[in-house]
């Protein structure tokens, strides 16, 4: 299986996505990119931080406390006029999450449906 590959169909599959990128939460090291235009480093390391942030960091602890849970975040967004940032973590691995980096108009439900699916491919689930 070819994680490119993967990425690159979602984010066609996805009308509006700019970005997509597998990243490992631990390391906070973007594994796998797929992208419209050539990302710089430090983007990346941004997105994988932030993912971090998000899924496992100061975000998700704060946001866990609302829903007084102990299990850790699975999805979030980071939304602006500009664009929209899921984070999903890998079902098949904890550490590991996609990103994606879309229009504002992106079509939420079919972005995280693609995301999950793709998802199960690279994890050997789907």
């Amino acid at each position: 299986m070819d994680i490119t590959a993967e990425l690159d169909a979602m984010r066609v599959d996805v009308q509006g996505c700019a970005l997509v990128a597998y990243t490992d939460l631990s390391s906070q090291l973007v594994l796998s990119t797929s992208a419209a235009a050539n990302p710089v480093q430090e983007e990346m390391n941004a997105l994988s931080q932030a993912a971090h942030l998000a899924l496992d960091g100061a975000i998700a602890e704060g946001a866990a406390v609302s829903w007084g849970g102990e299990t850790p975040a699975e999805l979030a967004f980071l939304m602006t006029g500009a664009e929209v940032r899921l984070f999903l973590r890998s079902p098949a691995n904890s550490s590991e999450a996609l990103i994606a980096v879309c229009a504002p108009d992106v079509d939420l439900e079919r972005a995280v449906s693609e995301a999950r699916a793709t998802l199960a491919r690279i994890g050997g689930q789907g």
